[in-house]
């Protein structure tokens, strides 16, 4: 089983330390985003891994799973077929992370009313 963990740090001091439901929502919204983008570059020979992903994800408390027997091994090794999805990639929550971290981390401080760097 592949475990994806996003962390986000958030200033205690801040708004959220008073708005609990603010930060839950926001991890909800942000880890849904995430999740959304790995499985652009998940290997999708069948459906099965990002079906299994929507599954097995606990997107309230910002953790992504892809729930194979087969998803370790698919995540490090061999070609990903291209037919169902073009940008499939080995390491797809890796890719996702180069390409996409800047628009997650957007989107948090947008949904925690700060600003983004």
């Amino acid at each position: 089983m592949l475990k994806t963990t996003v962390t986000l740090t958030v200033n205690p001091s801040g708004a959220c330390a008073k708005q609990p439901d603010t930060l839950r929502k926001a991890l909800a919204k942000v880890s849904q985003a995430v999740l959304t983008d790995c499985n652009r570059y998940a290997r999708d020979d069948t459906g099965a891994l990002i079906a299994s992903s929507y599954a097995a994800s606990d997107v309230q408390a910002g953790k992504l799973v892809w729930n194979t027997p087969y998803a370790r091994r698919v995540y490090y090794t061999g070609t990903p077929k291209r037919g169902r999805n073009p940008g499939a990639s080995l390491r797809w929550g890796q890719k996702a992370k180069v390409l996409h971290v800047q628009t997650w981390a957007r989107l948090a401080a947008q949904l925690l009313g700060g600003e983004s760097k």
